[in-house]
């Protein structure tokens, strides 16, 4: 897998031994992130849940975002994370990895931190879009310029509110929705 676009385009990123063990967001879903904000990502503050092996944090840094936290409940996804970011070079300081629940990560987060962009890629037909956008929603980690991506599989149906959020565009490649919420 590699970075499709920005400062580390083209670079390769690690991903699990057993790559069975997890779905990775494609290229072409990242560029489609990039290309729908690319003249807005500079000096953002974002939240990967569901990070996985941290393809999309790491494609919004090599953009120009300014810091991300992912969050990842598999330690061994955890590492590769930390093994990407710093096989790229990317410091200390524009990134965090909370090796935790959505759930958990969300509460330790709540109150402390105001994101720009909530990017969240929960496992495909587990149905936990609904449920991690109502989490969200009761938390204070947004404002009302906050944008919030949602990836599922298109089979999963996400309704056009959830919580405090309205659905504000919606995007199909093949098996994948990308849902654009805002306050």
């Amino acid at each position: 897998m590699k970075i499709t676009t920005g400062e580390f385009k083209n670079r390769s990123l690690s991903g699990p031994k057993d790559p069975k063990q997890i779905r990775m967001t494609t290229g072409l879903i990242r560029k489609a992130v990039i290309d729908k904000y690319q003249f807005n990502l500079k000096r953002k503050f974002v939240l990967e849940l569901y990070a996985g092996t941290g393809s999309v944090g790491i494609e919004l840094l090599s953009n120009g975002v300014s810091r991300v936290v992912f969050t990842e409940i598999d330690t061994n996804n955890c590492e590769i994370i930390r093994k990407n970011l710093n096989k790229l070079g990317i410091i200390n300081d524009k990134f965090s990895i909370i090796n935790n629940s959505v759930g958990k990560a969300l509460n330790l987060l709540h109150d402390k931190y105001c994101f720009d962009l909530i990017y969240l890629d929960p496992p495909y037909k587990e149905n936990l879009v609904t449920a991690t956008l109502l989490n969200i929603s009761e938390k204070k980690i947004y404002s009302n310029k906050t944008i919030i991506i949602a990836e599922h599989h298109y089979k999963e149906k996400v309704e056009e509110e959830i919580g405090k959020f309205k659905k504000i565009d919606s995007r199909q490649y093949g098996m994948t929705v990308l849902d654009f919420f805002k306050c």
